[in-house]
């Protein structure tokens, strides 16, 4: 029997000027300090100011790792040679608001060990604050990542809103340790792969593709070690291409995502791009992703089980994130990136961020129990801001929002939402606690 962990929903004190102040709308409360980010300080100072979300790890989602002696002459990434022999105090997942509707970047850091996938929108776009994505995007990475060298990065599919932001990355980034990616044949992330993906091989990347790694072929594997005690684990979905130059294996390449699972001490996070069912595609072949993913791998418990926090697939789309990958998963925390969509989108009588990505059908999923140990919480960037969360690996996750670049606008059928650039209303809600949640879908 699955345990069933109760916890007192996020509660959160915003900030008038340097006084905290109460919020007294929920059971509990959390005093958050104003102070600077600590970034390189220890594990207290870089959760200071950030809010107790109330999740604590069990285990149920730890992944047992190996030990081995190390050996620089074994390949690198396995137990043996992991990719940076270091230690750290906790692990930090980043999550970069974006200046358009989808979108996702995603940074990790757990000490010297860094780990980019994805980099979101083109690099030319521009928040509502007026900041340029590529300067945002560059000065984040060069704060996270002083030493200019990052360890993994990682890109799961070749369309434009997760390879987008490359030039941000390439301005910042000196060298990189390792690279994995999709692994195929398309036109689209072409430019990807001649100015990120070749130039950095070029200086003395190592290079997978995602189906030589679930295979074990041309020197790829299964577990990537980064340290000693952080890894990822890579998942078959029955979707990746053999064969480089034959393209995608179908036409809708969110389909063919690649997919994981990162292991830090007992933390879990789950991850797969734009993953979907789509079996009929949109006007040309689809495929059945999630429930491929889950037939492929349910059979290997040790790896694939209950994970502590996914990241949402493809924006939260009406066709992920099912049920059956759920209750697989069972996450206590879920992250989703999707840019605020434009106030001109229209869907069941809403429009703006109250229609498009996230869809309804994807959020009740996650926040319907059903046959999972809890109903998880849920964070949104374009509510939320960027977005870091923080956990040592054994006991608590902690998170903290960011001050809006991006206005939005929208309207549900009894409400209207507008949030101007700059807002901190959100800052440490969760859905089910936000005012988007509220007016948009009566959370």
């Amino acid at each position: 029997m699955k345990k069933i962990l109760s916890f007192a929903l996020l509660a959160v004190i915003l900030l008038v000027s340097c006084e905290p102040a109460t919020d007294t709308s929920s059971e509990t409360s959390t005093i958050i300090v104003n102070s600077e980010d600590v970034i390189d300080g220890t594990y207290e100072q870089r959760i200071s100011n950030m809010a107790d979300t109330g999740i604590t790890i069990d285990e149920l989602d730890r992944t047992d790792r190996e030990t081995a002696a190390y050996d620089v002459s074994a390949p690198l990434g396995s137990v043996s040679h992991p990719i940076t022999n270091t230690s750290s105090e906790y692990l930090e997942i980043l999550t970069f608001e974006q200046p358009a509707q989808y979108g996702d970047a995603y940074l990790f850091r757990a000490g010297d060990a860094t780990i980019a996938m994805d980099f979101g929108h083109p690099s030319s776009y521009v928040y509502s604050d007026s900041t340029r994505y590529y300067n945002y995007l560059k000065s984040t990475y060069e704060k996270y990542i002083d030493d200019g060298h990052l360890d993994l990065l990682i890109l799961t599919h070749p369309h434009g809103d997760h390879y987008g932001g490359y030039s941000a990355l390439k301005e910042a980034i000196d060298s990189v340790g390792m690279i994995v990616d999709y692994g195929y044949y398309s036109g689209g992330g072409e430019n990807y792969r001649h100015s990120i993906r070749d130039y950095y091989v070029s200086q003395g990347s190592e290079y997978h593709r995602i189906y030589d790694n679930v295979h074990e072929i041309n020197g790829g594997q299964k577990r990537t070690y980064l340290t000693p005690e952080l890894f990822i684990d890579w998942l078959d979905t029955g979707y990746y291409t053999e064969v480089y130059n034959d393209g995608p294996m179908v036409d809708d390449i969110n389909v063919t995502s690649l997919v994981g699972i990162l292991a830090y001490r007992n933390f879990t996070f789950f991850f797969s791009g734009d993953l979907q069912d789509n079996p009929s595609g949109y006007g040309g072949t689809g495929g059945i992703g999630e429930t491929n993913l889950v037939s492929l791998n349910s059979a290997d418990s040790e790896v694939f089980h209950e994970v502590t926090m996914m990241k949402a697939a493809h924006h939260a789309s009406s066709k992920a994130n099912n049920d059956i990958l759920l209750n697989v998963l069972e996450p206590k925390l879920v992250t989703i990136s999707a840019g605020a969509p434009s106030p001109e989108t229209t869907s069941n009588g809403k429009t703006g961020v109250c229609a498009g990505h996230p869809h309804i059908q994807a959020l009740l999923r996650f926040l319907t129990k059903g046959a999972k140990r809890v109903a998880p919480l849920v964070y949104l960037n374009f509510i939320n801001g960027t977005t870091s969360f923080v956990t040592d690996g054994l006991g608590k996750i902690y998170m903290k929002g960011s001050p809006l670049k991006m206005s939005y606008y929208g309207t549900s059928q009894d409400d209207v939402i507008s949030q101007s650039y700059g807002s901190i209303t959100d800052i440490f809600h969760d859905i089910r606690n936000s005012e988007w949640g509220r007016v948009c879908h009566s959370l």
